[in-house]
């Protein structure tokens, strides 16, 4: 099998909850410190002059510098007119950093609101968490925190206050299982990020990739040697609700299962800035699906391409999200972090992905109440599974 260069961090940093999320860009995150300017006066700053003038001289109200600083910056990003641009405050910086890195804290599950009674439905319990240590399962409903009804706190606001206890803290949690009621104690501790869940059913490997960063890269690999060991007769890769992530890791993912040749071109502003990534010699000569729906966005789109220009997989689903753009990472002299687009990406055939998303070969409709209870129900009803699962069986024959 080929090998690629470990990407693990030696560090012990949480997952929180990973929800579902559109357009999380395809980033690449090599830090430029941008200098601080003494005395420098840019005609943009002008008219900001004339009004802080007016504001010393007339406001009644208290003036806090340091917001309005903030304030100013989250405007001038705005002001781009980049959907995939944002600014990250100080404060913020190495939560969004680590995420990158697949790095957070939490208690280590994957969920989703119940659709009857907005719980907080459990789909995944990540290895090494504490919910995973605890003895949390699939399926489990969280329905008290800390005395708190989680129907009365609402879903988002569940999740919320989860986040928000100090990091070593321990939390009350009551789970509904079975219909049987499960007192335990989560205690928010620190690890990697579980991004890559994989089993086989029926001697298919099914792989649920959520989203796309620097630990994704190991766990990936180790699942495909492992389904490979196993030989089973084709792979599904589920990508609805990712909506993507880093550039490279990607690139690493892509590289593993496709054979030698153009991976992806990055073109930027300036031409002599683009790059052109390869992939190896080896691949992995197995039947392959790919999942999508409209959330599958930026890498996950590129992933899922990549796959097809090389024709090791078609796509079952729905057509997806659309971006085809990089975006950059950039640290600021207080520690604050701005993000814009710098890059167009390009797939194997120069396709650019931008406003027309990856269109399935099969297409599958679902109605709204079919959706609503998707996940709760289960990948072996789930009605794209059902349809990737027969064509690789038709392969197969």
């Amino acid at each position: 099998m080929k090998k690629t260069v470990s990407l693990r961090f030696l560090v012990t940093l949480v997952c929180f909850f990973t929800a579902a999320a559109v357009a999380v860009t395809t980033m690449l995150f090599t830090f430029v410190i941008v200098p601080k300017r003494e005395g420098a006066l840019f005609d943009h700053n002008q008219k900001m002059l004339e009004i802080r003038d007016l504001v010393e001289r007339y406001y009644t109200g208290e003036l806090d510098e340091e917001y309005v600083r903030e304030c100013l910056a989250m405007g001038y990003v705005a002001g781009l007119n980049d959907k995939y641009a944002d600014y990250i405050t100080p404060d913020m910086a190495e939560e969004s950093m680590n995420q990158l890195y697949g790095l957070n804290t939490g208690i280590g599950v994957q969920v989703t609101a119940h659709p009857d009674n907005m719980s907080i439905l459990v789909l995944e319990v990540h290895r090494d968490s504490p919910a995973h240590k605890a003895g949390v399962q699939p399926k489990d409903e969280i329905i008290r925190l800390d005395g708190q009804n989680v129907s009365e706190l609402g879903y988002s606001e569940a999740l919320a206050y989860i986040k928000s206890i100090p990091l070593g803290n321990k939390m009350k949690t009551v789970l509904l299982r079975d219909g049987k009621e499960i007192e335990m104690e989560l205690e928010l501790t620190q690890f990697v990020t579980q991004s890559v869940f994989y089993r086989v059913i029926d001697n298919v490997g099914y792989v649920q990739i959520t989203t796309f960063n620097d630990s994704s890269v190991d766990q990936f690999t180790d699942a495909i040697d492992d389904l490979v060991k196993q030989n089973v007769e084709g792979i599904i890769f589920d990508l609805r609700g990712n909506g993507g992530g880093t550039l490279l890791s990607v690139y690493h993912m892509v590289d593993y299962l496709i054979p030698e040749g153009l991976a992806i071109e990055v073109k930027y502003k300036d031409p002599a800035n683009s790059q052109t990534y390869l992939s190896g010699p080896e691949d992995v000569d197995i039947p392959m699906v790919v999942l999508t729906d409209e959330s599958t966005a930026s890498a996950s789109e590129l992933f899922t391409q990549a796959l097809k220009d090389y024709d090791k997989a078609i796509s079952v689903g729905r057509t997806t999200y659309g971006k085809g753009v990089v975006q950059r990472t950039f640290s600021l002299s207080d520690g604050s972090l701005v993000r814009f687009t710098v890059a167009k990406y390009y797939t194997a055939n120069g396709t650019c992905l931008d406003g027309i998303g990856v269109i399935p070969e099969i297409k599958i409709e679902w109605t709204e109440e079919e959706l609503r209870y998707r996940l709760l129900k289960g990948i072996e009803v789930d009605k794209d599974f059902l349809k990737a699962m027969e064509h690789l069986k038709t392969q197969k024959s």
